[in-house]
């Protein structure tokens, strides 16, 4: 039946519009042919009635609709409408009815077309042929403009995510690259291992994330990766601290968590004094918490992004895009340190 109403190929539609004016003349015969018992009359004089009615229907929706009402000029329609219907009413609908009625219905008293009672009668008349067609094509036009509104939204969804993903990406690498550039340098043998957990993090980053969701175990790995290959640079006065532990290996959007942690070590980490990130990601089911707490810089200010990476403000609309009413972030930040609890329901 939905296939039948939606399907617009051409006997489809034709056979749609059959169906309408066959049913629509045997129900008001049958309401005429009720009055006296002569339904056959009744049939025949709405069958006559039908070209003034068609000619209604068929120019509003192929015509005065299109042109006015899907281009949003609801106003000029109705008046459109308005004056069709009128031409239609006197100069086609009253025609055929005087004719149909004086060889129909001799008896019937015979008053002006022109009167203001009989016009508005004929109005009416006329105007039930096409209530339901109009309602229908408005109908599906509105469909068809919710499915459209949706597929954008969807679009510019995808869009603003690569955006926001594609941000992360050169911003990582390049503070990775120069970690890996410095201990080459240094020619130390922690070059061979740093390399090592570049290439699992390339990896990652390359073929595994290139999905919508990824395994919670491989995000984990990921910022394990990280987090190693940050300490290779750090001296003993900085304190690292990584703690794991979930009970069900659920899916993640990817890179979601990471920038915490960068942003940990970008305003966290100073060789000059005693320095401590703290890091905890706890899964519990279906509902993860990360809590990421650092000491701040001397004289560091509040990370608002920055001019190489896309900050805490674009890992925000990320998670309002991705988990829309599903997390809560809770920033505490004093002149010592600064700390983030996302808590995240995985579902």
């Amino acid at each position: 039946m939905t296939d039948f109403l939606s399907n617009n190929k051409l006997p489809y539609r034709i056979s749609r519009h059959v169906l309408y004016w066959l049913g629509f003349n045997l129900f008001l015969g049958f309401i005429w042919g009720s009055f006296d018992d002569n339904y056959s009359i009744a049939i025949i004089v709405q069958c006559l009635l039908l070209p003034a009615r068609m000619l209604l229907v068929y120019v509003t929706l192929y015509i005065l609709i299109p042109k006015f009402y899907f281009k949003k000029n609801i106003f000029i329609f109705g008046i459109s409408y308005s004056i069709w219907l009128v031409l239609v009413t006197v100069f086609v609908q009253r025609p055929i009815w005087d004719v149909s009625r004086a060889h129909f219905f001799p008896e019937w008293k015979v008053y002006d077309m022109f009167t203001l009672s009989e016009i508005m009668g004929n109005l009416f008349d006329i105007n039930r042929a096409a209530i339901i067609p109009i309602i229908f094509v408005f109908i599906k036009f509105y469909n068809k403009e919710q499915k459209r509104t949706l597929t954008l939204e969807r679009e510019q969804f995808k869009s603003e995510l690569t955006q926001l993903r594609n941000q992360i990406h050169p911003h990582f690498l390049f503070n990775t690259l120069n970690n890996l550039y410095s201990l080459i340098i240094k020619k130390s043998d922690d070059a061979e291992d740093a390399l090592i957990r570049l290439s699992g993090l390339m990896r990652y980053m390359l073929y595994e994330a290139n999905v919508p969701k990824v395994p919670l175990s491989k995000e984990i790995e990921y910022l394990r990766n990280y987090i190693d290959l940050e300490k290779l640079r750090l001296n003993s006065t900085n304190t690292i601290h990584f703690t794991t532990s979930m009970n069900k290996d659920s899916k993640i959007a990817p890179f979601i968590l990471m920038p915490f942690v960068e942003n940990a070590f970008k305003h966290g980490i100073s060789n000059d004094k005693v320095s401590t990130i703290e890091i905890s990601v706890i899964s519990d089911k279906d509902v993860l918490t990360m809590t990421v707490y650092n000491t701040k810089k001397i004289n560091s200010t509040k990370n608002k992004g920055d001019e190489t990476g896309v900050g805490l403000v674009n890992v925000q609309k990320r998670l309002e895009l991705l988990y829309k009413d599903k997390y809560e972030l809770i920033q505490n930040e004093t002149v010592s340190y600064y700390k983030i609890v996302l808590t995240l329901n995985l579902i």
